[in-house]
């Protein structure tokens, strides 16, 4: 028998269990400005999006 598939795509708001994310970090991580130009580098444009959604 094969392995049950899972649905692909967004959770739906009704999902009864949607997934958690956990930060148990002890305290903030610093973040220097080379991580922060790699972040921009390669998800600026979706980072502008999604904040662009947001304000709508």
């Amino acid at each position: 028998m094969l392995p049950r598939q899972r649905k692909r795509g967004r959770t739906s708001r009704r999902d009864p269990d949607p997934p958690q994310v956990v930060d148990d970090f002890p305290c903030p991580l610093p973040v220097t400005r080379a991580e922060l130009d790699v972040i921009e580098t390669y998800l600026g444009a979706a980072i502008d999006a999604l904040l662009r959604d947001l304000t709508r």
